[in-house]
């Protein structure tokens, strides 16, 4: 994707990118007929006429995907940088075949350029002219690994995310007993440079493919930490990334860290929450800051551990009907205790049904920043290039206020927000959370 999203990409020796959607898993695999020799973007487009929640139509999309494709004849410094856009009557079947038409052209023009990637360039730009972070496009080599579990790779043994398209990348997360822990590293750390070389203005991916290298290697890395450069070498191993980390403090508090919403990961959370409840915790902090989502089903399950017979949100699809997103009653534990769920900013989707479900409920009290604002339900569709459209067919409202929750500056507002601070070399929004289960619920 061209576009900044909130996205956490494993420090992995082969990248696995998560969606930040709620993915419903059924899905219609069927491709009609393409009419044109551009199937790949024609299968695309028919899918966002007929299925996004928004109801596009053929000018907006098509028009966007010509400026798409102009925009990579200029970074490819093709002497013909000229697209004809002709004149859409949002009429499907002919607006596409004027645009398929404009596409021959340019390739005939352009002998130079490779006609898939020139197609690719196209369906991506409808994608991102539906300007909401559920509907996107991820090419064959993306989408190998969309939404998939975590593998063993050799690596560091941490997360990353990147605040925004011009930020340096920071360490989001750091899995218990490895490399990266036993090294120093710390949440929040800014990557400088790795191996001599400024990371500044480099994505996420860019930069985990920096840091990933065979298993024994070492990687040096300058991280930013409290303002002041922060040295550290690290010497790689092999990871298996967890999807949930499971601790109880010395206060008797459980922690339960979840970073992806896909697999067996609600029944991890589960057996957590046995486990500590058998310990005799005094109440627990979920903690879903930087969980970009994955499954709708994840999502409904972890939430349905603490509530029951409940509604976690309202979905209202392309029709406009509204409908109560519910609780899955045989994953609910009985005998509650204090629950608090903290978030930021990139906590989007499926983590934000789940909080939004908690403080709709009244079970728990949500902690942190404001959440993504990127919750909705979309549908994987595959496209005849190997490809992958997700497509937005459902949003999400509040169940308790009705409030849309997905858009700039919507989201999960927290009952108490608490400002992490970068510069302190502690969690404080996890101790904040601590000491409010501790105090029994009181400031």
């Amino acid at each position: 994707m061209i576009r900044f999203r909130p996205l956490v990409l494993l420090l992995a020796a082969t990248l696995i990118v998560s969606s930040c959607s709620a993915i419903q898993q059924q899905q219609d695999q069927s491709i009609p007929r393409a009419q044109t020799n551009f199937a790949t973007a024609e299968a695309a487009f028919n899918i966002l006429i007929e299925r996004h929640v928004d109801k596009p139509t053929s000018s907006q999309l098509l028009n966007a995907a010509i400026d798409a494709v102009a925009t990579l004849l200029v970074k490819m410094n093709d002497p013909s940088q000229q697209v004809a856009k002709p004149t859409f009557t949002d009429n499907p079947q002919s607006d596409f075949a004027k645009f398929a038409a404009s596409l021959n052209a340019v390739l005939a023009a352009n002998p130079k350029e490779d006609p898939k990637l020139v197609e690719q360039q196209a369906t991506d730009g409808m994608a991102r002219s539906m300007n909401e972070c559920h509907t996107y496009y991820l090419d064959p080599t993306r989408a190998k690994g969309f939404n998939a579990p975590p593998q063993e790779y050799s690596g560091i043994g941490a997360t990353i995310t990147s605040p925004g398209p011009n930020d340096l990348v920071e360490v989001a997360q750091v899995f218990p007993n490895s490399p990266a822990e036993k090294a120093g590293v710390k949440k929040g750390d800014k990557i400088k440079t790795v191996n001599g070389e400024d990371m500044q203005g480099l994505t996420s991916e860019e930069v985990a493919n920096k840091i990933k290298g065979p298993e024994g290697t070492t990687v040096n890395i300058v991280f930013i930490r409290n303002g002041a450069d922060t040295p550290i070498s690290i010497v790689r191993g092999k990871v298996t990334p967890p999807r949930v980390i499971d601790q109880t403090d010395d206060g008797n508090v459980g922690y339960i860290y979840v970073s992806q919403l896909n697999g067996d990961v609600s029944n991890q959370v589960a057996q957590a929450v046995k486990r500590q409840n058998d310990a005799g915790v005094v109440g627990r902090v979920l903690d879903l800051r930087d969980d970009p989502g994955g499954d709708l089903s994840a999502a409904v399950d972890i939430a349905s551990i603490f509530l029951k017979n409940s509604t976690l949100v309202y979905q209202v699809g392309r029709d406009g009907n509204r409908t109560a997103l519910r609780t899955n009653d045989r994953m609910y534990i009985d005998g509650p205790k204090p629950l608090v769920v903290l978030v930021n900013k990139n906590s989007a989707s499926g983590a934000e049904i789940i909080a939004a479900g908690v403080q709709a409920n009244g079970i728990g009290v949500v902690m942190g920043a404001q959440t993504a604002g990127c919750v909705g339900i979309g549908q994987p569709r595959e496209l005849p290039d190997g490809g992958l459209l997700l497509v937005t067919i459902a949003r999400m409202e509040d169940a308790k206020t009705g409030e849309p929750l997905n858009g700039p500056g919507k989201g999960i507002v927290p009952d108490k927000p608490v400002v992490a601070d970068a510069n302190s070399g502690t969690d404080n929004q996890r101790l904040a959370a601590d000491q409010f289960i501790r105090s029994g619920g009181k400031s």
